[in-house]
């Protein structure tokens, strides 16, 4: 099976089930800043966001 290689702005912190959205950077600027902030938390394309209860990978486009 192949992994889910959607682009998504959105993602929640804490697990799959999580209610504690938030907007996962736009530019490629404010990418680095933003893993430093959230080094140690993993994102999830969460359920009530319509996600596939998957861990999200936040990386660089291009």
């Amino acid at each position: 099976m192949r992994g889910d290689r959607r682009q998504i702005q959105t993602a929640v912190m804490g697990g799959a089930d999580s209610e504690e959205p938030l907007m996962l950077p736009l530019e490629a600027i404010e990418l680095d800043a933003f893993r430093q902030r959230h080094e140690h938390d993993m994102f999830w394309c969460g359920l009530l966001l319509g996600g596939a209860e998957t861990p999200c990978v936040v990386r660089r486009q291009g």
